[in-house]
């Protein structure tokens, strides 16, 4: 459980491959469940494994 804890918080996207980052954040969100206390930190933790670039603009798009 612990080691699911820590991919689910170190998770990023590995190259362009926004698909694959979404499933396995999906598969691990949902199996940890408890981890995330509201719907706000999940998508602080999405938002943090995106890169650089993007993130900026997600940010700024307030969502």
């Amino acid at each position: 459980v612990e080691k699911m804890e820590d991919e689910f918080y170190s998770l990023t996207i590995k190259g362009n491959d926004l698909k694959t980052y979404v499933r396995r954040f999906q598969e691990l969100a949902v199996l940890c469940l408890t981890m995330v206390p509201n719907s706000e930190k999940l998508m602080e933790v999405f938002i943090g494994g995106l890169p650089r670039s993007i993130r900026g603009n997600v940010n700024a798009s307030k969502p």
